[in-house]
């Protein structure tokens, strides 16, 4: 980072102190160091990134993507949900590439009222402003609703009644708030039914992303697709030690590495046809960026199938490709972002008709024709897969070109939960029973993955902690806003400081070796 640049970034109004304090300190060391072995010709350096959803919290995503970008790191690939999808479509619609994305993001998301996106009744909002204002509510209103019980039924008993007639009506007012009760669920129920089972339909949440993709020039899928998805010698980039045999040859002399350093632990028979298969290769040999490629994942989950969908990968199962050709990927963030009774689900109704859904369903779910479901009705992808690391894990990786990157979202809650419990807390009440069940159901597809994969939070995971913030605070004002920025920003700064290249590629050859028993699990306990 030259001098001039960093001063530039010192006077942004947007860093805390503690924030300048820490980019000063790390600055030398971090911008000397390498993070990719593909550059443009400007010298950024490419990696895949992928967001993990959080609500509201997507101004940490923001202030990560920022402490990234300030030291020359670009995206090939992006992947997110909710949160993460909204930062994910924008780093794919602004811009260029090679150019930084986050401040025009930043700008974009400070400038969003947040409460604006709850367009459902007006007792919505005003509850969960309530709610979210005020730490005591449930404590106060439970305090307050058994004042009123008791007074209530302390009525019959304190007040004389002249008749026996009056003295039982009296015993029917406790009653009263019974009934008050039931008509209010009554009305919540058919609200309920009448919104679609959502609190708000999301709809001006889909209009703000809209407008936001117009601003761009990204009014379709099929424009974002022709301007962000690229292939190979398309991509304009170079390989650090050249673009003729140079990848070729270094994978080769690193797996023959590997074999040296880990002779004990080697199947032979495996090795051998690991390395045929690496120096036969004549499509590495002859071009560094076989099978590269640029591409955006939107996560979103259909209730109707009961898959996880990434879009627009799998788009054709709903959209046909003409549909494509005029409608807005906001439509995409839109059904990834739908909280479960908060936001509607997202429908989308299926035209069966249509060649390439046909097609679509052909190859992703085995369906004939007549068996196509007439509609795709979305729910938040975090229910199934809030952080979507896999979809960029390749198992056959030679010699890793570029690393992955990833950010997950947490609070001091989350932080204190996580903490193992005893078997009374779990199962102190039906209420933590049915919580604890459905935090390792949320999720389950990540967490399985990178249980296996420990290599990832090992060498390509950062956390950022959100502190006491509500991933649901739709009030968050800006200085809210500001202070999650910065968490990213420092946790960035954290991560880019101790993060190895060479080290990173080392562990990767010998988890793909693992994964094809090259290298004997029981005796390299720290491979995977």
């Amino acid at each position: 980072m030259k001098t001039e640049d960093l001063n530039k970034i010192l006077n942004d109004s947007s860093l805390s102190q503690a924030s300048k304090e820490k980019l000063i300190a790390l600055h030398e060391n971090i911008s000397s160091r390498e993070f990719s072995d593909l550059l443009d010709h400007s010298g950024n350096q490419y990696v895949e990134f992928v967001q993990e959803g959080g609500g509201v919290w997507g101004s940490a995503l923001v202030g990560y993507l920022y402490g990234l970008e300030i030291f020359g790191i670009r995206f090939l690939k992006v992947a997110g949900t909710s949160a993460g999808a909204i930062n994910t479509i924008l780093i794919a619609a602004c811009k260029t590439k090679e150019e930084a994305k986050s401040e025009l993001i930043k700008d974009i998301l400070f400038s969003w009222n947040f409460a604006d996106f709850m367009d459902g009744k007006t007792y919505v909002k005003t509850t969960l402003h309530a709610m979210l204002n005020n730490k005591n509510f449930f404590t106060v209103n439970a305090v307050i609703a058994a004042v009123l019980f008791i007074i209530l039924i302390s009525i019959p008993f304190v007040v004389s009644s002249e008749t026996i007639l009056n003295a039982k009506l009296m015993f029917l007012i406790p009653l009263v708030p019974a009934i008050i009760l039931f008509f209010c669920i009554k009305k919540l129920y058919h609200n309920f039914r009448k919104e679609n089972s959502g609190l708000n339909p999301g709809n001006v949440f889909l209009n703000t992303m809209k407008n936001a993709l117009d601003s761009f020039g990204i009014k379709t899928v099929a424009k974002l697709n022709e301007k962000f998805v690229r292939k190979e010698h398309h991509l304009n980039l170079n390989y650090r030690y050249g673009n003729g045999q140079e990848y070729y040859t270094m994978a080769l002399q690193s797996i023959e590495n590997i074999k040296s350093k880990n002779q004990e632990h080697i199947d032979q028979t495996r090795y051998k046809i690991f390395y045929e298969s690496a120096a036969n290769n004549d499509y590495y040999k002859n071009n560094p960026f076989y099978q590269l490629r640029s591409e955006y994942v939107i996560i979103t989950t259909d209730i109707n199938a009961k898959i996880k969908v990434e879009l627009p990968t799998m788009a054709n199962l709903y959209w046909s490709e003409e549909e494509l050709k005029h409608i807005s990927p906001a439509e995409f963030v839109r059904a990834s972002m739908s909280v479960p009774f908060f936001f509607e689900p997202f429908q989308k109704r299926i035209n069966k008709d249509d060649d390439s859904v046909k097609y679509a369903w052909k190859f992703w779910m085995n369906t004939k024709q007549e068996n196509i479901n007439p509609v795709g009705i979305f729910i938040d992808g975090g229910s199934i897969s809030n952080f979507p690391i896999d979809l960029f894990h390749a198992d056959e990786v030679f010699y890793p070109r570029m690393p992955l990157f990833g950010v997950q979202l947490t609070s001091d809650s989350d932080l204190l939960s996580e903490k193992g419990k005893t078997s009374e807390e779990i199962l102190k009440t039906p209420f933590s029973y049915a919580g604890n069940i459905i935090s390792t159901l949320k999720g389950f597809n990540d967490k399985t993955f990178l249980t296996k994969h420990s290599f990832y939070h090992l060498f390509s995971i950062q956390t950022v902690n959100c502190g006491t913030s509500s991933w649901l605070n739709f009030f968050m004002k800006k200085e809210e806003k500001e202070e999650l920025f910065n968490r990213g920003f420092q946790a960035a700064l954290d991560f880019l400081n101790r993060f190895d290249w060479e080290k990173y590629k080392y562990e990767r050859m010998l988890l793909s070796m693992k994964e094809r028993k090259i290298l004997k699990e029981e005796d390299t306990p720290t491979v995977g």
